[in-house]
């Protein structure tokens, strides 16, 4: 692991680190594990573990999640999460992470995670959020993302707008869990992984203002091939304008750990 900045040492996620540290996942599974990101991620954060799923209902993003782990036994598998084909107590571990908010029906995805996970079991749940004390920059990112999911229903895709602290717990809480532990940072777990958390400390650092050109632009050409899109254009044009002096860094996140 990389020296940390003072930054990553100051948000909360050395915490989670620590408590993951102390958790055998077992068999594990990923929810909405997209390229597999995650997967990386708990591998390294975990005691240690048996085998990871990661399942996603794009295919598109599974061969990505593939190539990823060409020499890997990771098994991923296409499925819809509000239907998992698994039989009840199949997992040591379950897990979500930054998908929550892409899900037409979270509450029904969660019920269907808490099935399968076993009695004693972990379920892990990794979001951003989008109300509390952010900076300038993080509430820049947050209106972006929330700009790109606005272009994204437009599109058929299910993308909404991030969830308040207040909702996520709430949606937690209706699980029934026990030994719930809720954490919060201002940096992801997989920053202590990552070789460019120097370059993401400071918001106007050019790796940040290439990211959030690179999400705003990727915005702007979409919208320019759908018809009744001139307010989104407009908001993007805007959003261009205003990064160079904001800057542009990742959301704060709540991070669930909880036991069934």
């Amino acid at each position: 692991m990389q020296d940390l900045t003072e930054s990553v040492r100051n948000s909360g996620v050395l915490e989670i680190r620590d408590e993951l540290a102390s958790i055998s996942g077992g068999k594990v599974l990923d929810v909405g594990t997209q390229h597999g990101r995650f997967i990386t991620t708990m591998m390294k954060a975990l005691k240690d573990y048996d085998a990871f799923v990661g399942i996603d209902i794009s295919e598109n993003d599974l061969e990505k999640a593939r190539e990823r782990f060409p020499d890997s036994t990771v098994q991923f598998r296409l499925m819809n999460a509000e239907e998992l084909t698994f039989e009840d107590d199949a997992f040591d571990t379950v897990c979500v992470a930054y998908s929550l908010h892409h899900l037409e029906n979270p509450d029904t995805v969660l019920g269907e995670m808490v099935r399968v996970l076993k009695t004693g079991g972990h379920m892990i749940i990794c979001e951003m959020y989008s109300d509390g004390d952010q900076s300038d920059a993080q509430r820049f990112e947050i209106l972006t993302h929330h700009l790109g999911a606005r272009l994204d229903r437009m599109e058929g895709i299910p993308h909404f707008d991030t969830f308040s602290r207040r909702e996520l717990k709430d949606t937690v809480e209706a699980l029934g869990m026990r030994g719930v532990k809720v954490f919060e940072t201002t940096w992801s777990l997989g920053c202590l992984y990552c070789d460019k958390s120097h370059e993401c400390e400071d918001p106007r650092s050019d790796y940040n203002l290439e990211s959030g050109r690179e999400e705003i632009r990727e915005i702007l050409e979409r919208a320019r091939n759908h018809d009744d899109t001139d307010d989104i254009q407009h908001e993007a044009v805007l959003l261009l304008e205003k990064l160079e002096s904001i800057g542009y860094h990742s959301a704060s996140q709540l991070f669930f750990i909880c036991e069934k």
